[in-house]
Protein backbone atom coordinates (compact mmCIF):
# COMPACT_ATOMS: atom_id res chain seq x y z
CA UNK A 1 0.00 0.00 0.00
CA UNK A 2 2.67 2.18 1.12
CA UNK A 3 4.81 2.11 -2.83
CA UNK A 4 1.25 2.55 -4.79
CA UNK A 5 0.06 5.88 -2.44
CA UNK A 6 4.02 7.00 -3.12
CA UNK A 7 3.54 6.06 -7.03
CA UNK A 8 0.35 7.87 -7.00
CA UNK A 9 1.84 11.18 -5.49
CA UNK A 10 4.87 11.04 -8.30
CA UNK A 11 2.17 10.43 -11.23
CA UNK A 12 0.18 13.31 -10.00
CA UNK A 13 1.61 16.23 -11.68
CA UNK A 14 2.54 14.70 -14.51
CA UNK A 15 -0.67 16.01 -16.29
CA UNK A 16 0.28 19.65 -14.92
CA UNK A 17 3.94 19.45 -16.43
CA UNK A 18 2.00 18.69 -19.45
CA UNK A 19 0.03 21.11 -20.07
CA UNK A 20 2.87 23.54 -19.22
CA UNK A 21 4.58 22.20 -22.46
CA UNK A 22 4.53 25.20 -25.10
CA UNK A 23 2.76 24.09 -28.20
CA UNK A 24 5.02 23.63 -31.15
CA UNK A 25 5.35 26.92 -33.20
CA UNK A 26 4.33 26.74 -36.70
CA UNK A 27 6.77 29.00 -39.34
CA UNK A 28 4.96 31.94 -40.92
CA UNK A 29 5.95 32.30 -44.80
CA UNK A 30 6.74 35.78 -45.61
CA UNK A 31 6.45 36.91 -48.69
CA UNK A 32 10.00 38.29 -50.85
CA UNK A 33 9.78 42.19 -50.72
CA UNK A 34 10.30 42.22 -54.60
CA UNK A 35 6.98 43.38 -56.29
CA UNK A 36 7.04 40.68 -59.33
CA UNK A 37 4.14 41.30 -61.60
CA UNK A 38 3.35 43.28 -64.78
CA UNK A 39 2.72 47.12 -64.95
CA UNK A 40 1.44 49.16 -68.41
CA UNK A 41 1.28 53.02 -67.67
CA UNK A 42 0.54 55.71 -69.66
CA UNK A 43 2.81 58.71 -69.32
CA UNK A 44 2.52 62.07 -70.93
CA UNK A 45 5.45 64.31 -70.96
CA UNK A 46 6.72 67.81 -71.50
CA UNK A 47 9.57 67.80 -73.19
CA UNK A 48 12.06 70.42 -74.04
CA UNK A 49 15.61 69.96 -76.07
CA UNK A 50 18.29 72.48 -75.90
CA UNK A 51 20.60 72.16 -79.05
CA UNK A 52 24.23 73.92 -78.34
CA UNK A 53 27.39 74.36 -80.92
CA UNK A 54 29.19 75.59 -78.40
CA UNK A 55 28.21 79.34 -78.65
CA UNK A 56 25.58 78.47 -76.10
CA UNK A 57 21.91 78.10 -75.71
CA UNK A 58 18.55 77.59 -74.14
CA UNK A 59 16.14 75.28 -73.68
CA UNK A 60 13.39 75.54 -76.63
CA UNK A 61 9.56 75.73 -75.48
CA UNK A 62 8.23 73.18 -73.64
CA UNK A 63 5.47 70.58 -76.02
CA UNK A 64 3.34 68.14 -74.33
CA UNK A 65 3.94 64.32 -75.63
CA UNK A 66 0.91 62.69 -74.94
CA UNK A 67 0.96 59.48 -77.19
CA UNK A 68 3.58 57.91 -74.25
CA UNK A 69 3.76 54.46 -72.17
CA UNK A 70 5.79 52.34 -70.71
CA UNK A 71 5.70 48.79 -69.95
CA UNK A 72 7.51 46.68 -67.27
CA UNK A 73 8.12 43.01 -66.19
CA UNK A 74 9.53 42.14 -62.60
CA UNK A 75 10.03 38.69 -62.00
CA UNK A 76 12.66 36.39 -59.15
CA UNK A 77 14.98 33.73 -59.37
CA UNK A 78 17.15 31.96 -56.70
CA UNK A 79 14.34 31.59 -54.02
CA UNK A 80 13.72 35.32 -54.93
CA UNK A 81 16.56 36.56 -53.74
CA UNK A 82 17.58 38.02 -56.96
CA UNK A 83 15.36 40.37 -58.93
CA UNK A 84 15.11 40.07 -62.95
CA UNK A 85 13.37 43.65 -64.24
CA UNK A 86 12.93 44.65 -68.18
CA UNK A 87 11.41 47.57 -69.05
CA UNK A 88 11.04 49.57 -72.54
CA UNK A 89 9.36 52.91 -72.92
CA UNK A 90 8.41 55.69 -75.34
CA UNK A 91 6.49 56.75 -77.93
CA UNK A 92 5.90 60.26 -79.23
CA UNK A 93 8.74 63.10 -79.04
CA UNK A 94 7.91 66.53 -80.28
CA UNK A 95 9.54 69.75 -79.06
CA UNK A 96 10.71 73.31 -80.16
CA UNK A 97 14.32 74.06 -80.74
CA UNK A 98 15.87 77.55 -80.59
CA UNK A 99 18.06 76.66 -83.61
CA UNK A 100 17.09 75.13 -87.08
CA UNK A 101 17.07 71.70 -86.27
CA UNK A 102 14.21 69.12 -86.61
CA UNK A 103 12.57 67.04 -83.16
CA UNK A 104 9.54 65.63 -84.22
CA UNK A 105 10.20 62.45 -83.79
CA UNK A 106 9.79 58.61 -82.04
CA UNK A 107 12.18 57.75 -79.03
CA UNK A 108 12.34 53.89 -77.18
CA UNK A 109 14.12 53.25 -74.65
CA UNK A 110 14.51 50.07 -73.11
CA UNK A 111 16.28 48.42 -69.81
CA UNK A 112 16.91 44.80 -68.36
CA UNK A 113 18.44 45.34 -64.92
CA UNK A 114 19.00 42.80 -62.41
CA UNK A 115 19.43 43.58 -58.28
CA UNK A 116 17.70 42.45 -54.73
CA UNK A 117 15.50 44.18 -52.42
CA UNK A 118 15.79 43.90 -48.73
CA UNK A 119 12.80 44.84 -46.09
CA UNK A 120 14.47 47.15 -43.28
CA UNK A 121 11.77 47.58 -41.04
CA UNK A 122 7.66 46.53 -41.37
CA UNK A 123 7.05 48.67 -44.18
CA UNK A 124 9.90 50.16 -45.33
CA UNK A 125 11.53 48.14 -48.75
CA UNK A 126 15.08 49.62 -49.95
CA UNK A 127 15.86 48.46 -53.98
CA UNK A 128 19.14 48.18 -56.11
CA UNK A 129 19.46 47.09 -58.82
CA UNK A 130 21.83 47.68 -62.29
CA UNK A 131 22.29 46.01 -65.77
CA UNK A 132 22.06 47.69 -69.76
CA UNK A 133 20.49 50.21 -71.03
CA UNK A 134 19.76 51.94 -74.13
CA UNK A 135 18.17 54.58 -76.38
CA UNK A 136 17.20 54.74 -79.95
CA UNK A 137 15.28 57.85 -81.24
CA UNK A 138 14.50 58.93 -85.09
CA UNK A 139 12.59 61.13 -87.08
CA UNK A 140 9.25 61.10 -88.72
CA UNK A 141 9.24 63.91 -91.14
CA UNK A 142 11.72 64.57 -93.70
CA UNK A 143 12.43 68.13 -92.98
CA UNK A 144 11.27 68.63 -89.44
CA UNK A 145 12.18 64.98 -88.12
CA UNK A 146 14.83 64.42 -85.23
CA UNK A 147 18.04 63.17 -85.66
CA UNK A 148 18.48 59.49 -86.01
CA UNK A 149 21.26 57.84 -83.52
CA UNK A 150 21.30 55.53 -80.71
CA UNK A 151 22.76 54.69 -77.28
CA UNK A 152 23.52 51.75 -75.55
CA UNK A 153 25.55 51.56 -72.03
CA UNK A 154 25.22 50.47 -68.75
CA UNK A 155 22.41 51.85 -65.65
CA UNK A 156 22.37 51.58 -61.89
CA UNK A 157 19.08 52.50 -59.31
CA UNK A 158 18.09 52.41 -55.92
CA UNK A 159 14.48 52.99 -54.76
CA UNK A 160 12.83 53.16 -51.15
CA UNK A 161 9.69 52.53 -50.55
CA UNK A 162 7.28 53.38 -47.30
CA UNK A 163 4.40 52.25 -46.58
CA UNK A 164 2.24 55.09 -44.97
CA UNK A 165 -1.32 53.06 -44.92
CA UNK A 166 -2.40 49.89 -45.24
CA UNK A 167 -3.17 50.24 -48.69
CA UNK A 168 -1.49 52.81 -49.71
CA UNK A 169 3.18 53.18 -49.64
CA UNK A 170 5.28 56.05 -51.54
CA UNK A 171 8.63 55.20 -53.52
CA UNK A 172 11.48 57.39 -54.18
CA UNK A 173 13.99 56.27 -57.07
CA UNK A 174 16.69 57.34 -58.70
CA UNK A 175 18.86 55.86 -61.46
CA UNK A 176 21.93 57.42 -63.51
CA UNK A 177 23.61 55.50 -66.88
CA UNK A 178 26.66 56.21 -68.84
CA UNK A 179 25.54 55.31 -72.98
CA UNK A 180 29.38 55.77 -74.44
CA UNK A 181 28.28 53.29 -77.12
CA UNK A 182 26.31 54.56 -80.34
CA UNK A 183 25.02 52.98 -83.17
CA UNK A 184 22.93 53.42 -86.09
CA UNK A 185 23.42 57.16 -85.90
CA UNK A 186 22.93 59.82 -89.15
CA UNK A 187 26.44 60.21 -90.00
CA UNK A 188 26.85 64.31 -89.97
CA UNK A 189 26.09 64.24 -85.97
CA UNK A 190 29.93 63.43 -85.94
CA UNK A 191 31.38 61.39 -82.88
CA UNK A 192 29.90 60.64 -79.85
CA UNK A 193 32.27 61.80 -77.23
CA UNK A 194 30.16 61.48 -74.55
CA UNK A 195 26.60 60.91 -72.98
CA UNK A 196 24.42 60.36 -70.08
CA UNK A 197 20.66 59.84 -68.64
CA UNK A 198 19.65 60.46 -65.31
CA UNK A 199 16.37 59.63 -63.85
CA UNK A 200 14.29 60.53 -60.40
CA UNK A 201 10.65 59.60 -59.77
CA UNK A 202 8.19 60.16 -56.85
CA UNK A 203 5.18 57.68 -57.26
CA UNK A 204 2.48 56.78 -54.64
CA UNK A 205 0.82 53.27 -55.17
CA UNK A 206 -2.70 52.30 -53.95
CA UNK A 207 -3.40 48.77 -53.62
CA UNK A 208 -7.34 47.75 -54.73
CA UNK A 209 -6.68 44.14 -54.44
CA UNK A 210 -4.33 41.44 -53.18
CA UNK A 211 -2.87 41.05 -56.41
CA UNK A 212 -3.25 44.80 -58.25
CA UNK A 213 -2.41 48.26 -57.47
CA UNK A 214 -2.32 51.41 -59.36
CA UNK A 215 0.90 53.75 -59.43
CA UNK A 216 0.49 57.81 -60.05
CA UNK A 217 4.14 59.46 -60.27
CA UNK A 218 6.12 62.31 -61.28
CA UNK A 219 9.20 61.30 -63.45
CA UNK A 220 11.95 63.66 -64.47
CA UNK A 221 14.38 62.70 -66.68
CA UNK A 222 17.57 63.82 -68.59
CA UNK A 223 19.47 62.87 -71.62
CA UNK A 224 23.04 64.12 -72.52
CA UNK A 225 24.97 63.33 -75.79
CA UNK A 226 27.78 65.01 -77.03
CA UNK A 227 29.54 64.96 -80.43
CA UNK A 228 32.36 66.31 -82.40
CA UNK A 229 33.77 67.10 -86.14
CA UNK A 230 29.36 67.38 -86.43
CA UNK A 231 28.44 69.01 -89.58
CA UNK A 232 24.24 68.71 -88.98
CA UNK A 233 23.94 72.10 -88.06
CA UNK A 234 26.06 73.42 -91.30
CA UNK A 235 25.49 70.46 -93.57
CA UNK A 236 27.40 72.64 -96.28
CA UNK A 237 30.38 73.62 -94.21
CA UNK A 238 33.37 71.25 -92.55
CA UNK A 239 32.34 68.65 -90.36
CA UNK A 240 34.45 70.45 -87.35
CA UNK A 241 31.64 71.53 -85.06
CA UNK A 242 30.97 70.64 -81.27
CA UNK A 243 27.14 69.38 -81.20
CA UNK A 244 25.81 69.11 -78.04
CA UNK A 245 21.96 67.99 -77.25
CA UNK A 246 20.19 67.60 -74.35
CA UNK A 247 16.36 66.42 -73.70
CA UNK A 248 14.71 67.29 -70.51
CA UNK A 249 11.29 65.39 -69.78
CA UNK A 250 8.53 66.11 -67.19
CA UNK A 251 6.67 63.02 -66.94
CA UNK A 252 3.20 62.02 -65.30
CA UNK A 253 3.24 58.14 -64.91
CA UNK A 254 -0.62 56.51 -64.32
CA UNK A 255 -0.25 52.43 -64.75
CA UNK A 256 -1.89 49.46 -63.86
CA UNK A 257 0.39 46.74 -61.60
CA UNK A 258 -0.47 43.59 -61.29
CA UNK A 259 0.79 39.77 -60.26
CA UNK A 260 -0.39 36.81 -61.70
Amino acid sequence: MRFLALTLCLAAPLPALAQSEEPAETPISVPPPIPVGFLVAWKPTLLSVRVDSGAGSEFGSDKWSLLRALGRWTSTAFDDRLMIRAEIEGGQFQSDTPIALGSKGVDLTARLLGGAATRISPGFVVSASAGVITRYQWGTEPQSGATRFGLFGASSNLELEYRIAPLLSVSGYLEWALTPFPYNAQPNLGNLSDASEFRARLQFSLEVTSSTAVDLGYDFTRWHAAFTNSSVLDPTGPADKALLLEDREHAITVGIRWKP
